[in-house]
């Protein structure tokens, strides 16, 4: 089962244009986190793969993979859980809730895409801690990363602008200070967004850490 899972989301990783992660965070760091991945190309690669039943093979695998993810993050206290999809069936979204980070960072560790491919390496914790917060206001997140090498090739360099990969933060108080090169912050405003492509963001010299100082 774990493996038929592991597969569907490699596929999703490698055949998607977008992959779209938000989080809203209440004054007490409660919140909710919602991740969405544009299916129109894994749409493309499963029904050339499936010459008997094109639609019953994709709605059977991503039925298969939310019912085993649901109780998983059930299990981890994530609350409110929901599966849709939007823009005609071609953007699978995924929400749910979270009273607290210790709880967000569970949920994270079952549902983030991009570390799929990575979840093999033996350097790579499956505890990750995405968001640390550091007193009151300050909170900080860090991307997981590989340990392995990465031998990209020509043609997949040149099309590592075509898989897109942003992150969302959105706060209920204004975000005094952001500290991350990738970054460019409006003062005083509420909502941050790191974008870029999943190769580069997975990089071990990419800086995803972000510290958010909050008013």
């Amino acid at each position: 089962m774990k493996l038929l899972i592991s597969s569907v989301l490699i596929v999703l990783l490698i055949s998607s244009c977008t992959i779209t992660q938000e989080f809203y965070f209440n004054k007490d760091f409660s919140g909710s986190a919602k991740l969405s991945v544009d299916m129109s190309m894994f749409i493309g690669v499963m029904q050339s793969m499936d010459t008997s039943s094109k639609s019953g093979s994709l709605s059977d695998s991503i039925k298969y993979m939310f019912e085993e993810g649901k109780p998983k993050l059930d299990s981890v206290g994530a609350t409110n859980v929901k599966y849709s999809w939007s823009d005609s069936a071609k953007t699978m979204q995924l929400s749910f809730n979270f009273k607290d980070i210790d709880i967000l960072n569970k949920s994270l560790n079952i549902t983030k895409i991009p570390n799929s491919e990575v979840e093999n390496d033996s350097n790579t914790t499956v505890n990750h801690k995405y968001f640390t917060k550091i007193r009151r206001k300050t909170l900080v997140f860090e991307e997981k990363k590989t340990t392995k090498k990465r031998k990209t090739s020509k043609e997949m360099s040149s099309m590592k602008e075509y898989y897109k990969y942003n992150i969302i933060f959105v706060f209920d108080r204004k975000i005094k200070k952001v500290e991350n090169p990738n970054i460019s912050h409006i003062k005083n405003s509420k909502r941050v967004e790191l974008k870029g492509n999943v190769f580069d963001m997975m990089k071990k010299d990419y800086n995803s850490k972000i510290i958010f100082k909050l008013k």
